[in-house]
C-alpha cells in the first residue's frame, strides 16, 4: 500500500518532487516496462507503442510518451521510484484511483487527495506509520495539522 505524507511532516531524507512532468521525461521514461501498459491504458486511454512512443486515443497518430497526462506520468513516476515522495495536486481522479491501488509508493500534497476506491494507506507523523482503511478517517488526519 501506498505511503502519505503531509505537510510539515517529512522526513529530512526523503525528496520530495512536485514537477511530475519534468522528473517524468528525464528519469522515469527510461524505466518503463510492460508494468507501464496497463496504467496508461486505464489513466489515459491510450495504448503504449513502444518505450517512448504512445497512440493517441482520439486518432490513433504515433505521439512522443511525454504527451501523456501529468496524473498518468505521476502514477507511473511512483511506481517506478517508490523510494521517492511524489506530489499528487495535479492528479484526476482516474490516476488517483490507479495510485492508492499501489502495493508500493510514496505520496504528497498540501491537501487531501483521496481516492473513493482507496483499500488502505499508510500515514506517515512523528517517525510512525499508521494504516487507515478508511476515507472519511483518512480525510480527517490529513486536515489534522501538527
Amino acid at each position: 500500500m501506498i505511503t502519505v505524507y503531509k505537510k510539515n511532516n517529512i522526513p529530512k531524507d526523503k525528496k520530495i518532487i512536485k514537477l511530475n512532468d519534468v522528473y517524468f521525461n528525464t528519469k522515469t521514461s527510461d524505466l518503463l516496462d510492460s508494468r507501464a501498459e496497463d496504467i496508461i491504458s486505464v489513466i489515459d486511454k491510450t495504448k503504449i507503442i513502444n518505450k517512448y512512443t504512445i497512440a493517441s486515443q482520439f486518432d490513433g497518430t504515433n505521439l512522443n510518451i511525454d504527451k501523456l497526462s501529468t496524473g498518468c506520468k505521476t502514477a507511473l513516476n511512483i511506481l517506478y521510484n517508490p523510494e521517492v515522495i511524489f506530489d499528487i495536486a495535479e492528479c484526476g481522479d482516474n490516476a488517483l484511483d490507479v495510485i492508492y491501488s499501489f502495493d508500493v509508493g510514496s505520496v504528497y500534497c498540501d491537501y487531501p487527495m483521496i481516492s473513493i476506491n482507496m483499500a488502505g494507506v499508510r500515514t506517515y507523523e512523528e517517525d510512525d506509520f499508521r494504516v487507515i482503511k478508511d476515507y472519511d478517517d483518512l480525510k480527517e488526519w490529513w486536515m489534522n495539522e501538527n
